[in-house]
């Protein structure tokens, strides 16, 4: 058993930086947003394509309930 507790020294650790950031536009219809309760948890709810985090749990239990 190796018992060698001395600190390593990572090579590239110290020039990495601040993450970058990403963004996407906002929906083009804000209106569908009013009552929705996913914006407030702080993630992007929305999609470059239009749909939304609502949209799509709503599309899943109309599903469900099919069933």
């Amino acid at each position: 058993m190796n018992n060698d507790l001395s600190s390593e020294v990572k090579n590239g650790a110290e020039g990495t930086g601040p993450p970058q950031k990403y963004t996407i536009p906002l929906p083009d219809n804000l209106d569908r947003c009013d009552g929705c309760p996913y914006p407030g948890v702080g993630f992007i709810c929305w999609s470059p394509d239009g749909s939304c985090l609502r949209t799509e749990v709503e599309k899943f239990s109309r599903q469900s309930k099919g069933r």
